[in-house]
């Protein structure tokens, strides 16, 4: 019978040769997934036998993992600020970069009381929303998602985590919106049309285009949404949005909207990751 260890080390073997990024990461997260445990038990007992129709649908998974499919896609799941939530190729991935707008968030607002109207433009699969929902038991939000499908995930995770009774669910786009906030966030479209074919196969080939796609330049979308920010943001609001490495003059442009810009914050990895601006 196969154990642990020799399906990891086959499966690592023949996903090398696809050249597949970090092949060990995504066959310890499919067996973790299989075996439904964490990464201690797999550690201390290698050798625990995997039942024959475990190992079948081990390696479809692989084999799936091997055509460029986002290990989220095949799993059905991905984690963001130690949370899972359900994915598939209608929604973005949650990705550790966006994690840069929950933490600013949480460095601007502390107090875990704090009452707070919260708008999610273009929420995808909810991640965001539910994080800050997780946190500020207090508050509320408004999620606006243009895409049925994606809606539908949204959807389906705010219910896992027990959250749609405090969330407002819009099947719309952003510039029908009239509701106001203390606080949005977003994480739109902002990649340069002429960079999507440099981006690796998992995501243009597997990502909704819509929400990467950010036209010539990839700055289309923040005068669009900058209008909707002032109409709907509160006097002293603060809407946080995440924005490109490379778009670190969007600054020059929020004041036209009657924005006030406030400050930059970089990801993990020290790259320019979100916008913080401020109702006048």
């Amino acid at each position: 019978m196969d154990t642990v260890i020799s399906l990891f080390n086959r499966a690592v073997d023949f996903l090398s040769t696809y050249n597949i990024d970090n092949p060990k990461r995504d066959v310890e997260i499919i067996i973790k997934h299989l075996i439904n445990t964490e990464n201690l038990v797999t550690i201390l007992d290698p050798h625990m036998p995997i039942n024959k129709c475990d190992v079948e649908v081990f390696w479809k998974m692989v084999k799936q993992r091997s055509t460029n499919i986002p290990i989220s896609h095949i799993i059905g799941k991905r984690e963001f600020w130690s949370t899972d939530f359900i994915v598939n190729s209608d929604v973005l991935d949650p990705r550790p970069d966006s994690e840069t707008i929950i933490s600013s968030v949480f460095a601007m607002y502390p107090c875990k009381n704090r009452r707070l109207i919260i708008g999610d433009f273009g929420t995808g699969s909810g991640c965001l929303l539910s994080i800050l929902l997780l946190r500020y038991r207090n508050a509320v939000g408004i999620a606006i998602e243009k895409s049925v499908k994606a809606y539908r995930v949204a959807y389906q995770n705010f219910k896992n985590h027990g959250l749609y009774s405090r969330i407002k669910m819009r099947l719309s786009s952003w510039n029908t919106c009239y509701d106001t906030f203390d606080l949005i966030v977003s994480n739109p479209p902002y990649i340069r049309r002429s960079k999507i074919t440099t981006l690796q196969p998992e995501v243009k080939l597997h990502e909704p285009m819509v929400a990467l796609d950010g036209g010539p330049i990839g700055l289309e979308i923040y005068s669009q949404i900058f209008v909707i920010i002032k109409r709907c943001l509160k006097q002293n609001g603060v809407a946080i949005l995440e924005i490109g490495e490379d778009q670190h003059q969007i600054h020059r442009i929020v004041h036209r909207y009657g924005l006030k810009f406030c400050t930059y914050h970089n990801d993990l990895s020290g790259k320019l990751r979100c916008i913080v601006v401020k109702q006048m």
